[in-house]
C-alpha cells in the first residue's frame, strides 16, 4: 500500500478530530439525556420490527441505525409496536406472553430498554406514530387500515460537475422521480416496490431513462430468520464494495451478531455470493464479510473481495470509522489492498429542519476492491483511486434535505486527478 496515502490520513484524521467542537451544536441537558447512546440489540430489535412490517419509520427513513433517533423517538416507535402487536403496559397480548407472535419478542426487549420513558409518554394510551408525533384521535382500526397499503416517495434534482483528466470532463443535471410501494401480505411478510424515472437537462447525457432502475421483493420473517427475496437494492461494505440492485435473496439471522447471507445475480449479470457477520456493542460497530462475483458486461472481471470495519460513536454526534478491503485480483502494479477512514459529525434527519451532518472521508482503493461504489465521485470510471471526500446534508424544511459532495481524486494507476462537485435537493414524500 501506498506509504504516502497512509500518512495522508493519518494527517486527515488528526486535522478532522481537532474541528469536531466546533461543528457541534449545543444542548441542553435534556437533550443531552434524550440523546445518550443505546445497546445494539436495541436497534436490531427496532430494524426486525421495521423489516416486518410493525414499525413504520418517518419518510425519508430506510434504515433504523442511519436515523440516528433519540431515546423519545425510540420510545414513540415502541408504543408503535407495541400496539400493533397488541401488546399491553405489562408486556402481555391478551393476558399472556406469546414469544411465538410475529414482532413479540422484539417488542418485549424495546419495552423493557424504555420503560420509563413509555411510562413518561402514558404507555396505555392511543397513539399514532407513522411520523413519531403524537395523535389522540386517529382509531387503531384506522391505523391497520392504512398499513396494510403504503405509498411514499422521493423526488431529487441534482447536479454534478467533474473536471481535471479530459477523460471526466462532463457535467450532468437530473431530475429523478421514485415511487416506494408497500403491502402487507400476513404478518409475517410484506412485499415491496420501486419505481424509479429520470429527466436529464443536459443535451450531452443522451436518452432520459424511464423506469430503467425498478425494483420487486417480499421480506419476511421464518423463525428468527428475516429474509428478502427477489430484485431490490442491496449494499456491501457502506458501499465500498458494491451498491446496485440485485435478483436474488438474502437472509439475515442472529443475535447478538448478526450473519448475512446472499446469493444473487447484479444488474451486470455477474454472479453474487456474499457471507456477513457484524455486531454491535456498547458505542462500536464491527464485522466484515467476504463476497465473490464472476465476470459481468460492464467489463469487470471475477473477483473475491473481503473486507472488515470498525465504527466508534463516542457520542450522538461524532462517529469515527475504518474499513479494511482486500481481494484476490491485483491492477497491474500488484495493489490489491485498500482501506477507507471516515469522520462524522453531526446527524441529519430528514424530519427535522435545522438538522445537519458533516462527513469526511479518505479513500485508498485498488481496482480490486469495488465492483459498483456508492460514491457520486469518479471512482467507477477510474483504474482503483485515492483521495478526500467531503460531504454536507442539512435538513431546510421537513422532509426537504440538501446535500452537497466534494471529492478529490487521483487514479492509482495514472496518478491522472479527477474532482467532482455534486449538489441535490431530496424531498421525502408520503
Amino acid at each position: 500500500m501506498d506509504k504516502k496515502a497512509v500518512i495522508s490520513f493519518s494527517v486527515f484524521l488528526l486535522l478532522c478530530s481537532t474541528s469536531l467542537d466546533s461543528f457541534a451544536e449545543v444542548k441542553t441537558d435534556r437533550q443531552n439525556t434524550n440523546m445518550q447512546m443505546m445497546p445494539g440489540d436495541v436497534y436490531t430489535a427496532m430494524q426486525k420490527l421495521t423489516d416486518q412490517g410493525i414499525v413504520m419509520l418517518p419518510a425519508g427513513c430506510r434504515n433504523v441505525q442511519d436515523a440516528n433517533f433519540d431515546r423519545h423517538e425510540m420510545a414513540l416507535l415502541t408504543l408503535q409496536a407495541m400496539k400493533r402487536i397488541g401488546m399491553d403496559e405489562n408486556g402481555l397480548v391478551e393476558g399472556q406472553k406469546n414469544e411465538d407472535l410475529a414482532g413479540y419478542r422484539e417488542a418485549l426487549r424495546l419495552k423493557e430498554h424504555f420503560d420509563q420513558d413509555l411510562k413518561d409518554l402514558g404507555m396505555g394510551q392511543d397513539y399514532l406514530m407513522s411520523d413519531t408525533h403524537r395523535s389522540k384521535t386517529a382509531s387503531w382500526q384506522k391505523k391497520d387500515e392504512t398499513r396494510k397499503y403504503k405509498i411514499t416517495g422521493e423526488l431529487r434534482y441534482n447536479y454534478v460537475k467533474h473536471t481535471g483528466n479530459k477523460r471526466w470532463d462532463w457535467n450532468d443535471s437530473r431530475l429523478r422521480a421514485r415511487l416506494f410501494l408497500e403491502a402487507r401480505i400476513n404478518d409475517d411478510w410484506h412485499a415491496f416496490g420501486m419505481l424509479e424515472a429520470n429527466k436529464h437537462f443536459l443535451s450531452q447525457h443522451g436518452e432520459d431513462d424511464w423506469l430503467e432502475d425498478k425494483r420487486f421483493y417480499v421480506r419476511g420473517r421464518t423463525g428468527d430468520t428475516v429474509v428478502t427475496a427477489g430484485w431490490y437494492g442491496y449494499m456491501l461494505g457502506e458501499g465500498n464494495i458494491f451498491d446496485s440492485s440485485v435478483a436474488g435473496v438474502t437472509a439475515n439471522f442472529g443475535s447478538p451478531v448478526n450473519y448475512e447471507m446472499t446469493a444473487a445475480r447484479t444488474k451486470s449479470h455477474s454472479k453474487l455470493v456474499s457471507a456477513n457477520a457484524f455486531m454491535t456493542s456498547g458505542n462500536a460497530s464491527y464485522g466484515g464479510g467476504i463476497h465473490h462475483f464472476t465476470d459481468d458486461n460492464w467489463g469487470n472481471e471475477e473477483r473475491t473481495i473481503w473486507h472488515a470495519f470498525y465504527n466508534y460513536r463516542s457520542n450522538p454526534n461524532l462517529v469515527l470509522g475504518t474499513m479494511y478491503l482486500g481481494s484476490n485480483l491485483a491492477d497491474r502494479d500488484g495493489r490489491r489492498h485498500g482501506f477507507v477512514g471516515k469522520v462524522g459529525v453531526g446527524k441529519v434527519q430528514s424530519w427535522k429542519p435545522g438538522t445537519q451532518e458533516l462527513d469526511f472521508k479518505y479513500y485508498y482503493q485498488p481496482k480490486g476492491t469495488y465492483i459498483a461504489h456508492t460514491m457520486t465521485g469518479l471512482a467507477d470510471y477510474m483504474d482503483g483511486f485515492k483521495g478526500p471526500g467531503i460531504m454536507y446534508h442539512r435538513t431546510l424544511f421537513p422532509n426537504v434535505v440538501l446535500n452537497i459532495e466534494y471529492y478529490m481524486l487521483q487514479e492509482l494507476t495514472t496518478g491522472d486527478k479527477g474532482r467532482t462537485w455534486w449538489t441535490d435537493v431530496t424531498w421525502y414524500f408520503g
